[in-house]
């Protein structure tokens, strides 16, 4: 028996960082419209992680640079930035704390994604009223405060 969980635990789908933006979004939009957040909570946590081990590597490997530059791209085609952010304040503090880091790194991905944030963040202003807004919530200001300095560091943000 013993021999079987580990064959059935090796044999565990590995995500490509596509798919694991897209069951993010998915789970994001369906928590948004759904009274009953905390049943999706463990599961957009571990996803959420998840995106932070392709941006960040682990003990074990540096990330991949295509795969960053996959996820960076997915994660901006189909608007899940402004879902993540609207979505941080229901989040538990490590999912929140994993969300910062996930957004601060997509803010810095080296070029050619670095245009796809600059053009997203142009063309999304608004988000920044929703950062700074974060301010007025102790419990989210520092989160907020992060993600506002990554993305003043886009000349078409800062100006």
């Amino acid at each position: 028996m013993l021999c079987l969980s580990k064959n059935v635990m090796s044999t565990k789908k590995i995500r490509t960082p596509s798919e694991v933006v897209q069951k993010t979004r998915s789970l994001l939009l369906y928590s948004k419209n759904s009274l009953d957040v905390g049943s999706q909570s463990t599961e957009l946590s571990s996803l959420i992680r998840e995106l932070k081990l392709i941006l960040y590597g682990d003990d074990y490997s540096e990330p991949s640079a295509e795969a960053c530059a996959q996820l960076t791209v997915e994660f901006f085609k189909e608007d899940t930035l402004r879902l993540l952010i609207i979505f941080l304040p229901m989040l538990n503090l490590e999912a929140r704390k994993d969300a910062t880091q996930v957004v601060a790194s997509l803010q810095r991905q080296p070029l050619p994604s670095r245009f796809e944030v600059s053009r997203y963040l142009e063309a999304n202003l608004d988000l920044l009223d929703i950062l700074i807004s974060g301010y007025e919530d102790p419990q989210l200001a520092l989160h907020y405060g992060r993600m506002l300095k990554e993305c003043l560091r886009h000349q078409i943000v800062a100006r």
